[in-house]
């Protein structure tokens, strides 16, 4: 068959489809009445004309009417968008009538009667159902039509010499599969790729290895293949951190630097490789740090290199770019701001990227001996890659299977060797595991193009999702799409069709595209989906008389037939003539260009007067005559204009009933008959006045209460389609409880997380108003989420359980008046995880949801948890703690930042205050002499122990044996206190304790021992603990973080042997710990701004260890002596300005730097090529 023909049959295969049937039902129902026997008529067509469509279909493919069948195909076509735009415009007319109703409403209330208006509008309503008729006439006659053009179809498969195979038609399949995804056949090449990744280069930058291949041959899977060796069987051996960015031809290289910045931040510091488990990483993001969102926002290279710089300092990493272009200057522009961005990293460092052609990547700069050129899979690899995808389910006949197996060899064979073709056409033949269909594939050409075989399994996709992927062309190839926006267009277009009738459209997107996901033809990368290269060329093959993108400086005559057209803006001239003729345009995009546009307005006028059937109208250029015609785009459902002040949208906007999406720069350009968008579902911005009137709003995160005509929180009151996560901000501004009432959240049945939030945390407030507002605002039934930042009130609020009872994550924050908390195990049964911070007046902690799996407490200064043998402690032991602290204090405190004392004190007096109702010692501790700072710090602390244990009552921390991560910070607890609340956790995975200054010790082996599933322990800021307790009982602890330890006894400090990574930060003698150490696993270690004993740094039994970072100790004055570190291979050594030497130097050592060490810098010699030596190993300075 020729390709056009086959083409044009998969292209408009989707036509005869269910998707009629649905049109014709719901056209019928529109008119009522006026269609007769429409029960009947449906039957038939049910029943008798449906079913032919596919036996036509199939028959049309090897017979030489196929020609009489593609012009059936294409009348069809045109009767369902003549019939769709019809019926479109009836409920255009009905959403009208429903924006009158409702300004009807509104004017009763005014002083004119009811009598005088329904004489002012009678005239009016008469016309309005003259035209309502003529609608509906047009309507009628194009169903009819419709009807005989399905009808037809029963003389071509007369014609065709078929009958009807009564089979479930092709759309039934609903359910979604998703194979495993093994690699097949690629050992070799990942091996040869590691061994490329790791040779030493001796070109200047970081090295560039590129696979090279044709589309669909497997390179992206073959580099992931690689990262996931390198992570899981080599551990972080090879790099500190692995980077994955997708360039794709649209790429920028600041938006790659803004990646690897995200990713740098999410890893582990300072070295670790890439993992969602990496203490490091659950550190970072445990103190808030807002690096990866602030990056968003950061416009300058320079910037963004310095930024780049401080996160890959000094780690050796794999920064992985997938897709490489390199077609124009703009792209070699690009690479090259990259790369000198890059070229201050570790030596080791490497780059791994996948392209199309060789000349990509030696236009970075990559040498020809490290191109890898990757080759078809051999032929047995492919038929296993095939067979795994065709025959992935259980339960089948074993004689079927043989049999099958011999007829996929045959099928295999014809699909060329293509990885991507292997997937899709496997997982279709997945669905149909019979002899005969088998066969008759087998029997197929597919030779001469690779999209053959992809064209074949495009026809037996489900008419709906054959739209919705063929829509998809219109985006640039490369571009990173996300699920809502595709939705979004998806819906605009009318190719989501829910099976029930209250099934939200965006739901069944969701659905939509994870089948697509699952079938290959979109891939899923977490956060945004693209568009395979092959599958780029499938969609255009299939769409051609559809949907037109052009792009660049190519130009494209614009076909008649084009439903959907993405255009340069530099272009809308040229083509003003092309693009007014097509009558029957429902997609136009204007993306910005270079080149400006001259007579804008001219442009706009002679476009917009002819285009009446757009659906979705997205601009990246200010056209500012578009508002003139904007009244009469009645089909309209997107709309979204560029951040541009110039534009506003006119009132007669309000008649676009069927917007769905409002994209527009500022509030202020959107009018005020909000009422009238009552199809609105995404509104953006938000801040607008009278929002409330918007019943259809489904997305709005942040609303924001002001004491102003519009901005009432009763605006949410009939906001009942809100779905998602929503933000009440500036609650302060509330004035009772009627209007919190008034916002109806219990009937908001879509929320599932809620955050509510008061800008004014003062003290000076009325606190039972806000406990008030709380009650009144009634919780969303299927709320899943809750915060309450800012909340005055000083207890929570009294909701009923049944509001609460399905909450699963619960944050406290800035609740500075709270003083307790309500019963948490009633209130919150299926709470996982609960987070506390900033409450500075929480005392106690009485109860905790049964099935916690997470606790946070976070600056809680007032709480304390002491246990009852805490109280009756003698005053010998007492003073002896004392003295321990006041000594070892006293020799660390000189060493540190007076800043670091001054707020700890503030905070200290601040606990006294509390506690004991005065200020025993009032006097700031300003800035005076250290030793004076230090004398005062002690002084406060001696007092809060006191007052601690002169407890009445004991106050114990009763976690329930579910918990896994439990983080504490800036509270206080008692030694025995922490024993008791550890009792039983075996499902603890992270202990992490920060600025607790009453802890000593950690708890002892009897406690630490029963913790089997720990993994982690976090210690910061712990001035007062002398002891790692128990620790070396713990069987499973992988990671260990020190920080700020500066009591630590090296002689209570035993480290587990199952220890992996470990980091000391401002900590003592850790010299004397390190010489004693007996770690077999232990294989990253980092000691920053640590004091040494002596001026020497040895290391006892550390065999696994391969990468030591030695920094800021500028105590080390002698030697690093690294003779028993057998196996290591990264040393990084900065700013020991007083060390004089590292000594034995391992053969297994592969990266040294050296940098702000002044006396071992001297040492090193430079080669005869220019690198600095030292030992025989290259220095990196």
């Amino acid at each position: 068959m020729p390709a056009a023909e086959l083409i044009g049959l998969a292209a408009l295969g989707w036509v005869a489809s269910p998707a009629v049937a649905k049109l014709l039902s719901e056209g019928f129902t529109s008119l009522g009445m006026m269609m007769i026997n429409t029960e009947k008529r449906l039957a038939k067509l049910e029943s008798t004309i449906f079913p032919v469509f596919e036996v036509v279909l199939d028959a049309a493919e090897r017979s030489p009417h196929r020609s009489k069948v593609m012009k059936w195909l294409r009348r069809l076509k045109s009767a369902y968008h003549d019939a769709e735009d019809a019926l479109d415009l009836l409920d255009y007319q009905r959403l009208k009538r429903k924006a009158a109703a409702a300004s009807s409403r509104r004017r009763r209330r005014s002083i004119i009667t009811i009598a005088r208006v329904r004489s002012l509008f009678r005239p009016l309503l008469r016309g309005s159902r003259n035209v309502l008729s003529s609608r509906k006439i047009k309507l009628m006659r194009r169903l009819s039509k419709l009807e005989a053009i399905a009808g037809e179809a029963e003389k071509l498969r007369d014609l065709l010499g078929v009958q009807p195979v009564q089979t479930a038609a092709r759309d039934g399949r609903q359910t979604i599969s998703l194979p495993p995804r093994g690699v097949f056949g690629r050992d070799s090449d990942c091996e040869a790729i590691i061994r490329l990744l790791e040779t030493k280069h001796r070109q200047e930058g970081v090295p560039i290895i590129p696979i090279v291949g044709r589309p669909g041959v497997g390179k992206t899977t073959l580099a992931q293949y690689v990262c996931e060796r390198l992570t899981s069987e080599f551990g972080n051996k090879h790099f500190d951190l692995v980077v994955w960015v997708y360039a794709s031809r649209n790429f920028k290289a600041s938006e790659i630097m803004k990646n690897i910045i995200q990713q740098a931040s999410a890893a582990s510091e300072p070295q670790s490789p890439v993992n969602p488990n990496d203490l490091p990483a659950v550190i970072r993001a445990h103190l808030r740090n807002l690096d990866m969102m602030a990056v968003d926002n950061i416009d300058s290279d320079e910037v963004l290199q310095r930024k780049m710089d401080e996160k890959l300092n000094s780690k050796k990493f794999l920064l992985v770019i997938d897709d490489v272009w390199c077609d124009g200057e703009d792209h070699a522009h690009n690479w090259d701001t990259l790369l000198r961005c890059l070229s201050k990293c570790s030596p080791g460092s490497k780059i791994l990227v996948t392209s199309q052609t060789n000349d990509a990547p030696r236009k970075m700069g990559a040498a020809a001996e490290n191109i890898y050129v990757l080759g078809e899979l051999e032929e047995d690899d492919f038929l296993d890659l095939f067979i795994h995808h065709a025959l992935n389910g259980e339960g089948i006949d074993p004689c079927v299977r043989e049999d099958l197996e011999k007829i996929g060899k045959t099928i295999a064979r014809r699909l060329d060797r293509d990885p991507t073709a292997a997937k899709i056409v496997g997982l279709c033949l997945q669905d149909k595991l019979q002899v005969r269909y088998w066969t008759e594939t087998a029997e197929k050409d597919w030779s001469d193009d690779k999209t053959k075989a992809l064209m074949w399994s495009y026809q037996h996709l489900p008419a709906h999702l054959q739209r919705c992927f063929a829509y998809l062309n219109l985006y640039p190839k490369g571009y990173k799409f996300k699920d809502l926006e595709v939705f979004q267009f998806w819906m605009a277009q009318g190719f989501i069709k829910p099976a029930e009738q209250d099934a939200r459209m965006e739901d069944v997107g969701s659905r939509y595209l994870k089948e697509l996901v699952s079938r290959f033809y979109v891939q899923s990368h977490g956060s945004y989906y693209t568009l395979h290269e092959l599958l780029y060329d499938l969609a255009e093959k299939v769409t051609c008389d559809d949907c037109l993108k052009i792009e660049g400086n190519h130009q494209k005559k614009i076909p008649a037939t084009i439903r959907h057209l993405c255009v340069p803006a530099s272009k809308l001239k040229i083509n003003q003539e092309e693009i007014c003729k097509l009558k029957k345009l429902r997609t136009l995009i204007v993306t910005s260009g270079e080149e400006s546009i001259a007579s804008k307005g001219k442009v706009a006028t002679g476009i917009f007067k002819s285009l009446k059937r757009l659906r979705v109208l997205v601009l990246e250029l200010n056209l500012e005559n578009l508002a003139e015609f904007i009244s009469e785009l009645k089909h309209l459902r997107i709309l979204q204009v560029p951040d541009i002040s110039k534009f506003v949208l006119p009132k007669s906007a309000c008649a676009l009933y069927q917007l769905q999406v409002l994209r527009i720069k500022s509030a202020r350009s959107i009018p005020k008959c909000l009422d009238n968008f009552v199809s609105l579902r995404y509104l953006e911005p938000p801040d607008v006045p009278d929002i409330g009137k918007l019943t259809s709003l489904q997305g709005l995160e942040i609303f924001q209460v002001r004491k102003e005509k519009g901005y009432e929180l009763a605006q949410l009151q009939n906001l009942n389609e809100l779905r998602g996560r929503l933000r009440i901000d500036s609650l302060e501004n509330v004035e009772s409880k009627e209007s919190a009432i008034a916002a109806n959240l219990k009937e908001k049945k879509y929320l599932d997380m809620l955050q509510l939030v008061w800008r004014d945390g003062e003290d000076n407030v009325n606190s039972n108003l806000d406990v008030e507002i709380l009650e009144g605002l009634q919780l969303p039934p299927n709320l899943t989420s809750l915060i309450l930042d800012g909340y005055r009130g000083r207890s929570c609020p009294s909701w009923p359980e049944h509001q609460t009872s399905d909450i699963q994550e619960l944050t406290l924050e800035r609740c500075r008046m709270l003083e307790e908390l309500p019963p948490m195990e009633q209130l919150y049964p299926s709470c996982r995880s609960l987070e506390l911070c900033n409450l500075s007046k929480l005392k106690a902690l009485h109860t905790l949801p049964p099935s916690l799996r997470k606790l946070t407490i976070l600056i809680t200064p007032v709480l304390t948890f002491v246990t009852k043998e805490d109280l009756q402690m003698s005053q010998e032991l007492k003073a002896s703690i004392k003295q321990v602290m006041r000594n070892r204090m006293q020799k660390w405190f000189p060493r540190q930042n007076q800043e670091d004392l001054v707020p700890k004190g503030r905070e200290m007096r601040d606990f006294l205050v509390t506690m004991n109702g005065s200020d025993n010692d009032a006097s700031s501790p300003g800035h005076t002499s250290i030793p004076a700072d230090i004398d005062r710090w002690l002084r406060l602390h001696e007092q809060k122990m006191e007052l601690i244990y002169s407890r009445r009552n004991e106050a114990k921390l009763l976690l329930p044996s579910t918990l896994t991560e439990l983080w504490l910070e800036e509270c206080s607890i008692t030694n025995r206190a922490l024993s008791a609340c550890l009792q039983n956790l075996t499902s603890l995975t992270t202990l992490s304790l920060g600025d607790i200054r009453t802890i000593t010790r950690l708890p002892s082996a009897d406690v630490l021992g029963k913790l089997t599933s720990l993994q982690a322990i976090i210690l910061r800021g712990c001035w007062a603990v002398t002891s790692l307790g128990g620790i070396r009982s713990l069987p499973h602890l992988k990671e260990l973080y020190l920080s700020g330890c500066p009591c630590l006894d090296s002689k209570d400090a035993f480290l587990p042997p199952s220890l992996e990574s470990t980091d000391f930060l401002c900590c003592a003698n850790v010299d004397d710990i390190l010489a004693n150490a007996d770690l077999p696993r232990l294989s990253r270690l980092t000691i920053t701004q640590c004091h040494m004993r002596t001026a020497s740094l040895q290391f006892g039994n550390l065999p696994s260890l391969h990468s030591l970072r030695v920094g800021h100790c500028p105590g080390l004055s002698f030697s690093v002596d690294v003779q028993k570190l057998h196996s290591l291979e990264f040393l990084i050594l900065q700013n020991c300005t007083n060390l004089q030497a590292v000594m034995n130097l391992p053969k297994s050592l592969r990266s040294l730097v050296i940098r702000g060490c002044p006396i071992l810098e001297k040492q090193s010699v430079k080669s005869d090529s220019g690198v600095h030596m030292l030992g025989g190993v290259p220095v990196e300075q």
